[in-house]
């Protein structure tokens, strides 16, 4: 198994989060390629996006897990909605920011067909986990992982939504090797 792990907006493959993460998970047995989008304001439909990371995917056959940061979960999500992944994980997905809706994503992760981590601070002003709860309901592949007291960065509660995500893909990899 291997997993691609982009950033959030306009980030760097080297966000510190994306580097921990990546630790726990090649410890684990799991090899991992950090890898960044394009820069700038996103495209129309996130087309753009998604186009970068078929490349990313393509690089190698193994099965893959996409994991994906605020907006690079985003296009993850997207991606996934349309094309065969092992596995989604979403740390901290911005499904609805302050006053906007983002009915995209929202169909995104309604047509997600493959196991689907969530991991969402109970903090988090652009993806509020009543936002979540219908989506939940309606699609058996999403599962949630609540970070208590964490805002969208998980700021001191990281180090819990990342230990979230390496334990359930460590479950996800034992499945498929089965």
């Amino acid at each position: 198994m291997r997993a691609i792990l982009l950033p959030g907006y306009n980030g760097a493959a080297n966000q510190p989060i994306l580097i921990k993460l990546e630790q726990r998970l090649v410890a684990l047995g799991i090899t991992c390629a950090r890898r960044e989008l394009k820069k700038g304001r996103p495209s129309e439909g996130l087309m753009r996006e998604m186009a970068q990371l078929q490349g990313f995917v393509t690089e190698c056959p193994e099965e893959t897990v996409l994991i994906g940061r605020s907006f690079g979960g985003r296009v993850c999500a997207r991606y996934a909605a349309m094309n065969q992944v092992a596995a989604v994980v979403l740390l901290g997905f911005p499904l609805r920011p302050p006053g906007k809706r983002r009915p995209d994503d929202e169909a995104a992760l309604a047509a997600l067909t493959c196991p689907t981590l969530i991991v969402q601070g109970d903090d988090d002003e652009l993806g509020p986990l009543s936002a979540f709860r219908p989506l939940l309901r309606k699609n058996r592949a999403l599962s949630l992982q609540v970070v208590k007291g964490a805002g969208h960065s998980f700021g001191r509660h990281e180090s819990v939504a990342l230990n979230a995500g390496a334990a359930w893909l460590e479950t996800r990899s034992r499945k498929l090797t089965r």
